[in-house]
């Protein structure tokens, strides 16, 4: 398969080198940071109005201790995934997430992650 030169395609071309199977649903994972943590229970409920079956991560203790006091949240889809879904997917988590100083730009599935 070809893939753009970009993180995601990197992501998708080491997949493919693990034998990810990209003919078959997955269960994808979708991480989003924001520039403040806790987020208020407004913020909470907002986003969980979009993302129902997202997890609000707290940061754990080594995270703490090496200065990084922010959580996520996770969120997941399940279907088959190409470049055009995990991009547009992320964008669109973006757009939406920007009010609440949010942002979507890792991803990850059984074998791979990826970061911008």
């Amino acid at each position: 398969m070809n893939f753009p030169n970009d993180i995601d395609g990197d992501v998708m071309r080491s997949l493919e080198e693990n034998g990810f199977d990209f003919d078959s649903e997955t269960e994808v994972e979708f991480n989003i940071d924001f520039k403040h943590w806790p987020l208020t229970d407004k913020e909470q409920e907002a986003i969980q109005a979009l993302y129902p079956n997202c997890e609000m991560i707290e940061p754990e203790d080594d995270d703490i201790n090496n200065g990084d006091l922010f959580g996520h949240v996770q969120f997941y889809v399940v279907r088959k995934i190409d470049h055009e879904f995990i991009v547009s997917t992320q964008k669109t988590v973006t757009s939406q997430m920007e009010q609440y100083g949010g942002w979507c730009d890792s991803w990850a599935v059984g074998l791979g992650h990826a970061h911008a």
